[in-house]
């Protein structure tokens, strides 16, 4: 199994390749020029795929809807077929809904977050058109995606997502009214990360736990035993300080922990913080910390020659971290 985290700036981009020529895209990073214009190292998902020459996914997650996490999917789509899309929210109400646009005056990160619920409804759209398999998962579901992956939902919680998708029928039937839709559009723009999805992927004997944005304060109603044998962790947030918790990292047997923040380490993202109660809460076995947009972080991280992805090798529970340059 390849699991290949690809260098989307800040964002999440995360590429499974295994036995017999299956492939998985979990998120597709940003759409924003802004992220790539100028730096050599970042490159679009679907930029990467159509490189590595993928054409075909037999597996697309959306983890949530966030401009970093759900645009650049649609030049993914463009160029790729997709078998199937899981998704955490219920598909009906995005397919009756309708483009919305908020005030001008909205703070900034508002039509951010409704680009991104644009391109998630057109997404939804295109999947349906054409005849593309839509599952709606939620905790406790085991997906079998490949003869070696395998996939458990450990969030996002019921409730949460029953609230949220409360906020998006009242955007849409307040779409004509620019206060009302933004003042949804900002309440739901500050959820969506509790919405995440927490997947518990598994193959040979590593389990690779990718967060997206949700963080430990919604792993509450995780089952613990399905935590305490990570041992590669894709950190929630970007790295910020709500990205760790004691209480569920101390005992993980973490080998490695990657971090999808922008080397501009906006946001606070990477914050030194975590890795160092990282180290201290795992001292007699550090974790070796992998960051997808930085070239050095001292003491945490360095690969100056910059890179393009980062790609885990895992052969027989080995895993071997392999930087992906230009061609």
């Amino acid at each position: 199994m390849r699991i290949t985290i690809i260098n989307v700036g800040y964002g999440d981009a995360i590429l499974f390749q295994g036995a017999e020529g299956f492939t998985a895209l979990l998120d597709g990073g940003s759409a924003l020029d802004s992220e790539f214009a100028g730096d050599p190292y970042r490159i679009r998902a679907a930029e990467y795929l159509k490189r590595e020459a993928v054409t075909e996914l037999d597996a697309v997650f959306i983890s949530h809807i966030h401009e970093d996490h759900v645009c650049g999917l649609e030049a993914v789509f463009d160029q790729c077929g997709v078998k199937q899309l899981y998704v955490p929210y219920p598909v009906e109400p995005f397919l009756r809904g309708c483009a919305l646009q908020p005030a001008p005056d909205a703070f900034r990160s508002v039509p951010l977050y409704t680009n991104a619920l644009n391109a998630y409804r057109r997404l939804l759209l295109r999947a349906e058109k054409s005849g593309t398999p839509i599952t709606v998962v939620k905790p406790g579901d085991t997906l079998s995606l490949s003869q070696d992956l395998t996939a458990q939902v450990l969030a996002p919680k019921p409730g949460t997502v029953e609230a949220y998708m409360t906020l998006v029928e009242e955007a849409y039937a307040s779409a004509s009214h620019a206060a009302a839709v933004t003042e949804r559009l900002a309440k739901l723009d500050a959820a969506s990360n509790q919405t995440s999805m927490l997947l518990r992927f598994e193959t040979e004997k590593t389990v690779f736990l990718s967060a997206a944005d949700c963080c430990p304060r919604e792993w509450n109603e995780v089952p613990s035993f399905l935590l305490e044998n990570v041992n590669v962790l894709k950190l929630p947030h970007h790295g910020q300080i709500d990205s760790i918790s004691e209480q569920f990292m101390r005992n993980m047997p973490l080998a490695y922990v990657i971090t999808t923040s922008g080397s501009d380490r906006r946001y606070n993202s990477a914050n030194p913080q975590v890795y160092q109660r990282l180290q201290q809460w795992r001292a007699v076995h550090p974790p070796k910390f992998l960051f997808s947009d930085e070239r050095s972080y001292p003491p945490y991280f360095s690969r100056p020659d910059g890179f393009q992805a980062i790609a885990l090798e895992i052969n027989s529970g080995v895993i071997t971290p392999k930087f992906i340059k230009n061609n």
